[in-house]
């Protein structure tokens, strides 16, 4: 006689299905995890290409309007921050922007710096705007100066704003990246 029950007349799984089925759970929540990671940094180049946009339109308004470039940096005097803090110059017809510019508006949790020259303290020589292979600007101009940027995230950067630029995408074009220290500089205003 064979007393054996089939497992619907027992009503319970064995130990090898659920092994599969959590297998299969861990690869799935995984899987979303990966992509839920994606959208969040796309989310954050997203912000960084905005505020570059943004900034180049500030930066012309005051430039039109002092005749020079402007500097905003994050936690600083009022002598830095000539976007949104009351200045003497001539021709000032600011604020340009709402609220001073603070770290916590770099995505990435790292610096945040308006520069009013493309050097930014030498760190960069300067900008290949047309990627020729020779710096188009060397001194004035107004750069975006970011920290703490995966590789990955500088590169969808450069893509969103320089396009189809031929070259190395790191030092041609408006947007430069030094992988060795994570930095991002972005030409706003030239």
């Amino acid at each position: 006689m064979n007393h054996r029950t089939s497992r619907t007349a027992k009503g319970g799984f064995s130990l090898m299905e659920i092994i599969v089925a959590i297998s299969i759970l861990s690869i799935l929540a995984a899987t979303l995890a990966m992509r839920a990671g994606g959208m969040i940094d796309k989310g954050k180049t997203a912000k960084v290409v905005g505020l570059a946009s943004t900034f180049k339109t500030v930066c012309a308004s005051y430039h039109a309007d002092v005749g020079s470039y402007a500097r905003e940096y994050a936690n600083s005097s009022n002598g830095n921050r000539r976007l949104s803090a009351k200045q003497t110059s001539a021709g000032w017809s600011g604020p340009y922007i709402e609220s001073p510019l603070t770290p916590g508006q770099n995505p990435f949790g790292g610096t945040i710096q308006l520069y009013d020259n493309v050097k930014a303290g030498n760190r960069i020589p300067g900008f290949d705007v047309d990627g020729d292979g020779t710096l188009d600007v060397k001194t004035n101009g107004n750069m975006l100066f970011f920290t703490k940027v995966p590789a990955e995230a500088a590169e969808s950067i450069d893509g969103s704003i320089d396009r189809d630029l031929k070259g190395n995408w790191e030092t041609n074009g408006r947007v430069r990246y030094k992988a060795n220290k994570q930095e991002l500089f972005i030409l706003v205003y030239y």
